[in-house]
């Protein structure tokens, strides 16, 4: 992985009862009629729980960019590669104001700040002929860096996004697209990807609330203690491979019996959002 790890979530604001036209968890990649490709064979949209997916970024990725179970993921590599990732058709004939919802995740430093990739979200109503740019990841302001000017402190954040598809409202050969394109940037995933048939947007659609997230000691012999201004659901540690070793639901954890090593601490929050930190086991 290019860095310390540290993902939070983007509270939506999304009114529900709205009539769902797509849903895709990506329990597998690619689900059943969404298509994938790439310049690189070796570089594809691949499942997020399996180290095959990242042989850049190292097993560990499985904790970061698994936002919700298994998400649809994509690692870096020194090459360029175009990889995109398509929904079957569908219809939003009948509709008012449809809706694109997703989560993503990126990390700051080398997909936004150096800008060494582009994840795009993009629309087609006929057939994939062309594509209309409706989201990139350099204009979601629920990124964040964490102001150290350092690259391998970064956060890497899991943002809820809303786009409005009011536009193609109507329309009847509609598709979505995931590109990225890229060279020698980072891992990304999504999941957790609707289109609904009507709905109400938030006001505060790209805002974002960071939980104030303190792990201590770290590096530690045996206890962790975790302090956060919000409540905390789980608290779960996995190894480098991405197996979870250990689950409590309160502010301690004690992994004085495991060996000396890297750890991963994902921390879920009462409210869906979560943070991950990497822990030092002396």
């Amino acid at each position: 992985m290019k860095r310390t790890l540290l993902s939070l979530a983007l509270l939506s604001g999304f009114c529900s009862n709205a009539q769902t036209i797509l849903s895709e968890t990506f329990d597998v990649v690619p689900p059943t009629g969404w298509t994938k490709s790439a310049t690189l064979a070796s570089r594809q949209w691949g499942p997020s729980n399996v180290a095959s997916t990242f042989p850049s970024s190292g097993a560990d990725a499985i904790v970061t960019y698994s936002i919700n179970g298994t998400s649809a993921a994509i690692d870096y590599i020194a090459q360029n590669n175009t990889a995109n990732l398509v929904s079957p058709a569908f219809s939003l004939a009948g509709t008012t104001n449809p809706v694109l919802k997703f989560k993503v995740v990126v990390g700051w430093s080398y997909m936004i700040d150096q800008d060494l990739g582009n994840l795009l979200a993009q629309i087609s109503t006929n057939g994939g002929t062309t594509w209309t740019t409706l989201w990139d990841e350099d204009t979601e302001t629920g990124f964040t860096d964490d102001g150290d000017f350092d690259p391998d402190t970064d956060f890497y954040n899991t943002v809820s996004v809303q786009k409005d598809l009011s536009a193609y409202a109507g329309q009847a050969n509609v598709q979505i697209r995931f590109r990225y394109v890229a060279n020698d940037a980072d891992a990304v995933s999504i999941d957790d990807v609707q289109v609904l048939g009507s709905g109400t947007l938030a006001t505060h659609e790209a805002a974002s609330k960071r939980a104030s997230l303190e792990i201590y000691p770290n590096p530690t012999k045996g206890e962790i203690n975790i302090r956060t201004d919000k409540n905390i659901k789980s608290s779960t540690l996995f190894d480098i491979t991405g197996k979870a070793l250990q689950q409590e639901s309160t502010e301690k954890l004690n992994i004085s019996a495991l060996p000396k090593g890297n750890y991963v601490l994902k921390v879920i929050f009462t409210d869906g959002s979560s943070s991950t930190r990497k822990i030092v086991k002396e």
